[in-house]
């Protein structure tokens, strides 16, 4: 590898290694390194950093301006009007090729054999560049691919998996996809929920690959972040049907029962052991609505597009779960971006009402935020003990202390 770029040290340069030996997974044999402009005679590809190597968010394809801009254009409901603006600014002066002299920090490849974008090409019948993101580094962390025409047209989405945790969640996502595809069947059907069609899932390489339809996004379908889209929820929930029975008596109770044996510290295995057997003491005779859910239904997941919601990123998606557990994570994951505290530091007083315009009140609401909270926990304590999964390990941690610290109330007595 070449000296450093701009300057990125030591925590920065770290992550742009991280950035470099993904590139390597995707070019395998070639070589890979950090290159300024005008280094690059006789590359293969060459990629630029957005917005630099130090705080790295988008690598694109250097030297077509299309690409690189509609690798920008890339709209969730997060992004408020603003945002959008700037994006869209954004995206319309690097498609002049201008602005791509300011980007000093590129990644060279040159050689190797078989790459992804040749893999890609011959799945999808057609020339394909890529753009690049890889996330934060947590346990989940995987290369995502903007898969594009070398004119900038968007071709599809293809998430990489490189561990056994990303692959296992790609698994996942696969099996959900090719379940829904059948059930709803997006606009063409008439449908408000545009779920992403599934085009691939193999492996390649040390690699696995699910390669996705690209759903479009614009800057235009932006609504009032207030309004959480209730009715789409509901679609979902119904979608496999939807069983009444008390919580001891179903399949998601069955699973939460048999998941501290997954955890393998013992001083979390047993604390969590005793946070679900008191929950199952307190509302195992509840009665409660069992359907389907996202699981991680949050604004920078989803996009309005031409009145049509299209939602991404179902690794987490799963039937028989409590009604309202995709509003719940909806609304407390996004309050928690902008506490002024630390991530489930104390219990969410108000959660239960949230619920009211799904159905669940009084003692079923109260239960089902319960519930919500002990399958994170779950998800965390599974998630920090893989090598990678360190920055999870706080919130974990925090989130079993807030249900062990807060013991439920029996539901004896009360009406649900």
């Amino acid at each position: 590898m070449s000296g450093p770029v701009s300057g990125a040290e030591t925590a920065g340069g770290d992550e742009r290694d991280a950035w470099i030996e993904a590139v390597r997974d995707l070019w395998p044999g070639a070589r890979v390194e950090a290159a300024a402009p005008g280094e690059s005679d006789g590359a293969r590809r060459e990629l630029a950093f957005l917005p630099d190597a130090r705080r790295p968010r988008l690598l694109v394809p250097a030297g077509l301006p299309r690409a690189a801009a509609a690798a920008l254009r890339r709209y969730s409901h997060d992004l408020g009007p603003r945002q959008r603006l700037s994006r869209g600014l954004a995206a319309a002066a690097v498609r002049t090729g201008l602005p791509e002299r300011a980007l000093k920090d590129r990644v060279r490849i040159t050689g190797g054999g078989e790459s992804v974008e040749d893999h890609l090409a011959g799945l999808l019948g057609r020339e394909v560049v890529v753009g690049i993101g890889l996330g934060s580094a947590r346990a989940n962390r995987k290369p995502i691919l903007h898969v594009l025409s070398p004119r900038g047209e968007p071709v599809a989405f293809v998430k990489v998996g490189d561990t056994g945790t990303a692959r296992g969640l790609l698994a996942g996502e696969a099996a959900a996809l090719e379940y829904l595809n059948v059930r709803l069947p997006g606009p063409a059907g008439g449908n408000r929920l545009h779920v992403p069609r599934l085009l691939h899932h193999g492996t390649w390489g040390r690699l696995d690959l699910l390669v996705l339809e690209a759903l479009p996004t614009g800057a235009l379908g932006w609504r009032p972040r207030g309004q959480a889209p209730l009715d789409e929820m509901r679609a979902l929930f119904e979608v496999g049907g939807v069983e009444r029975a008390a919580l001891r008596d179903s399949g998601f109770w069955d699973a939460m029962t048999a998941s501290p044996a997954d955890i393998l510290d013992g001083g979390r295995r047993d604390r969590f052991g005793e946070v679900v057997e008191s929950t199952g003491k307190a509302h195992g005779d509840l009665p409660l609505d069992f359907g389907a859910w996202h699981g991680d239904w949050t604004p920078w997941n989803m996009a309005w597009h031409r009145g049509v919601l299209r939602l991404w990123d179902w690794e987490r998606f799963a039937l028989g779960v409590p009604n309202g557990f995709d509003l719940l994570h909806y609304r407390l994951q996004e309050a928690m971006r902008t506490a002024s505290g630390p991530p489930y530091a104390t219990w969410p007083a108000t959660a239960a009402a949230i619920l009211e315009p799904l159905g669940p009140t009084g003692a079923a609401a109260e239960a089902t935020v319960r519930l919500y909270l002990l399958e994170l926990c779950r998800r965390y304590l599974l998630a920090a003990q893989e090598p990678i999964g360190g920055p999870l390990r706080a919130d974990a941690e925090r989130l079993l202390d807030l249900l062990y610290s807060n013991p439920p109330q029996t539901d004896s007595g009360r009406n649900p």
